[in-house]
């Protein structure tokens, strides 16, 4: 911890170099790839249309009929037209998001945070730029991608570089200290399925009426508004005792060249965040890096007089300090050195819906914060001096130190004896009286976390650190280390967490080999993770968390892993954790899992093709249910190209019913797609063409009404309830087709 007492310089870490200049680096975006085969990249977009404090909904939503599935040299009887193949006459080019792009989304995910405390001058000098939330919201965009490659020394000494690399800037200097604190009184989920509809109904809105063939990919392609499904779900978390993830590993403690007594109030802003007003939760530790920033103002002030005050903080508070040049000046859109600020990729749900009354796309406002060049360029190369210089060193020189001192112990014959004892003997066992520490335990039944300097918490901390440095390895080996100690105590959601986060470890890491054996201990982790969350702790959020990274996860190892992790996706149905709109995306996700599964080679069995083309049936006919017939057609083609390869040469399915329930669907979409557009439903509709009748539909229509968390959570205003399994429903008429 840096302190701010009089104190010599402090050594620079590994990594620094005082007499290097600083370069700012131009970013790179790895998934910015251009591929030829299809039309849409929400990476570039997102670069290129103007921010709003949400992700622009082009770029998450518009096109969602797109899907992509591998060619084929035979069609199905009465093909579906590609009824939504829209442009909204914006730069959409680019590729689809596959497997590649959903691992980094989850990866990227699980990043540091960083707390903000500026200065009222700071804050002020910030709002005249157009920033209405100060300093805090000012570099917030820009940490979400560092600029750069990073490289990240792992437990072992090897480095690797990571282009893709973030933080996670939050204000402690406002109300809201962690982003989404203040939701707590509503349910999250049923936050995300708003926003979800929301989007959905934006896009739906700005579908034009251009048609255009649709290019085909590969089958495990992700659409853009699931993507955005996951993005939501991931950052609903929020601090928590068993998970450090949104735990501050350093503060940015920022002044401005404006402050008449700049020494003093630093002090007394490291004085707050340490046993201030702006003091964290107890159950974080205290003692985290702090980096000192003095902004500034190259429009007013001297800036010979400014590098003076900071040669002098970095004698009093080390060379974790950094000088930013910003101009006071607002930047406008008719500037020539003018830019966008860029949007905020990772905003919860309470944010999202909280944050707007204005359109959601605003490609030509004027009213979003612009800045000039050199001021991005000036905050790119603070956020680049801050996470590679100091904190990536600081979490490394952590991980070390706690894995030398503390694991080592653990994992010893000491260790091992004492958590043996722990187990069969009770001694050291909290969970036995009910009172934290009496009889040598650490976990505080009463309050439901251990504190910051227990040895499990600090082994919490090591592996979350470990596993943000993206060392998958040893954050593993550490999980299963804790699994045992937190069931002895019975603190659950620690129990619940480190299963969880050990099965996540264990698919990122690419060394671990996916065989049968390897996939059962998985699944028995992700079970376990499942039940502690939904029946001792009735924590839903966590719940599907969990089973979302399980299915996305299992499906990038393809194989038979494809198969668990539809699995784990039907059980996050079956529980109810997903409304109407996450079930049907969810079921996409269902179908894609068995259409990556490929055939045995040298024959065509093996694969997973019926039952892919059922589950894209089934997420065509709720979309149609929904109002929305251009999904609807996008995956009911999906679902043809998956029974073209099974069924037999007339593409006709062999059970009456089934073809009759398809036909039905199929006409039922064109019907809904030409009434939509004010046009002659009979218009290009054939006479002969099956009409779905009451009795058919509701004879072939025979899935359960699932009860949904999200419904009665709106009603009771929570999730107070454990839940039970629900059986999956039976489609044995597709089966057997």
């Amino acid at each position: 911890m840096t302190s701010p007492g009089d104190a010599p310089p402090v050594k620079p870490p590994p990594s620094f170099s005082p007499g290097v200049p600083r370069v700012a680096t131009k970013t790179r975006y790895p998934n910015q790839r251009r591929d030829s085969s299809s039309s849409l990249d929400p990476d570039s977009v997102e670069a290129r249309l103007a921010p709003s404090p949400t992700p622009p909904l082009s770029s998450t939503t518009s096109e969602f009929p797109i899907r992509s599935a591998s060619p084929h040299t035979r069609s199905l009887r009465s093909s579906t037209p590609q009824l939504g193949r829209s442009s909204l006459g914006s730069p959409l080019e680019g590729h689809v998001d596959g497997t590649e792009d959903i691992r980094s989304l989850i990866i990227r995910s699980f990043s540091p945070t960083i707390g903000v405390y500026a200065s009222v001058d700071t804050d002020d000098l910030v709002r005249e730029k157009g920033f209405k939330g100060g300093f805090w919201e000012l570099i917030r965009p820009f940490g979400e991608t560092v600029p750069g490659k990073i490289v990240i020394r792992d437990s072992v000494g090897a480095s690797r570089g990571w282009e893709d690399y973030g933080v996670r800037f939050v204000d402690l200097g406002g109300q809201q200290r962690f982003p989404g604190d203040s939701d707590s009184d509503r349910n999250p989920l049923a936050q995300l399925e708003e926003v979800v509809d929301g989007q959905l109904n934006a896009a739906h809105e700005l579908l034009g009426t251009t048609i255009r063939p649709k290019d085909l990919s590969n089958l495990s392609a992700t659409s853009p508004l699931y993507k955005s499904y996951l993005r939501s779900l991931l950052s609903t978390a929020t601090a928590a005792p068993h998970e450090t993830f949104r735990h501050p590993v350093a503060s940015v403690i920022a002044i401005s060249s404006r402050n008449s007594a700049p020494l003093e109030t630093l002090r007394q802003l490291y004085a707050d965040t340490s046993n201030g007003d702006r003091k964290l939760p107890q159950w974080i530790h205290s003692e985290y890096l702090r980096y000192y920033v003095l902004v500034h103002d190259e429009d007013r002030d001297d800036i010979t007089e400014s590098t003076k005050l900071y040669d002098q903080m970095k004698r009093h508070f080390g060379l974790h300090c950094h000088l930013l040049r910003l101009r006071s000046t607002q930047c406008v859109v008719t500037d020539d050195d003018s830019a966008p600020v860029p949007h905020c990729e990772w905003l919860s749900p309470f944010e999202q819906l909280s944050s707007h009354t204005e359109p959601l796309v605003e490609i030509d406002s004027d009213s979003h914060p612009y800045l000039f060049d050199s001021d991005i360029m000036s905050i790119k190369g603070l956020v680049r001096e801050l996470v590679a210089q100091s904190l990536i060193p600081y979490m490394e020189n952590k991980v070390a130190v706690w894995n030398d001192q503390v694991a080592s112990r653990r994992r010893g014959i000491s260790g091992r004896f004492m958590s043996m004892s722990r187990k069969w003997a009770g001694f050291g066992s909290s969970s036995r009286s009910g009172i934290a520490g009496s009889g040598g335990g650490n976990y505080d039944i009463t309050h439901g976390f251990y504190k910051p300097d227990a040895p499990e918490a600090v082994l919490r901390k090591m592996a979350d650190f470990a596993f943000m440095l993206r060392d998958w390895k040893l954050s593993a080996s550490t999980y299963d280390l804790l699994r045992s100690d937190y069931s002895n105590d019975k603190a659950w959601r620690y129990h619940a967490g480190a299963h969880e986060m050990c099965a996540v470890s264990t698919l990122l890491n690419p060394m671990a080999m996916p065989a049968k054996t390897k996939l059962e201990s998985i699944d028995q982790m992700l079970e376990t993770a499942c039940y502690s969350y939904l029946t001792r702790c009735s924590d839903a959020p966590n719940a599907l968390r969990c089973l979302c990274l399980a299915m996305e996860l299992l499906k990038s190892r393809g194989g038979f892993a494809t198969e668990s992790a539809a699995k784990w996706a039907m059980r996050a149905m079956d529980l109810g954790l997903v409304g109407t709109i996450g079930q049907i995306l969810i079921s996409e996700r269902i179908s894609a899992c068995y259409a990556s599964r490929p055939p045995l080679s040298g024959v065509k069995w093996g694969g997973r093709r019926r039952k892919a083309g059922m589950w894209s049936v089934l997420a065509a006919d709720s979309w149609l249910k929904l109002g929305k017939p251009t999904l609807a057609s996008t995956c009911l083609e999906e679902a043809e190209r998956l029974y073209a390869d099974v069924l037999d040469s007339d593409g006709l399915f062999p059970m009456p019913e089934i073809q009759s329930f398809v036909d039905n669907l199929r006409h039922n979409v064109k019907v809904e797609y030409l009434g939509a557009r004010g046009l002659n439903t009979r218009a290009g509709i054939s006479a002969t063409e099956p009409l779905e009748t009451e009795e058919t539909s509701e004879k072939l229509d025979t899935r359960q009404h699932r009860k949904s968390l999200i419904g009665n959570a709106l009603d009771s205003g929570g999730l107070n309830a454990p839940t039970r399994d629900i059986e999956t429903p039976e489609n044995d008429d597709f089966e057997r087709a």
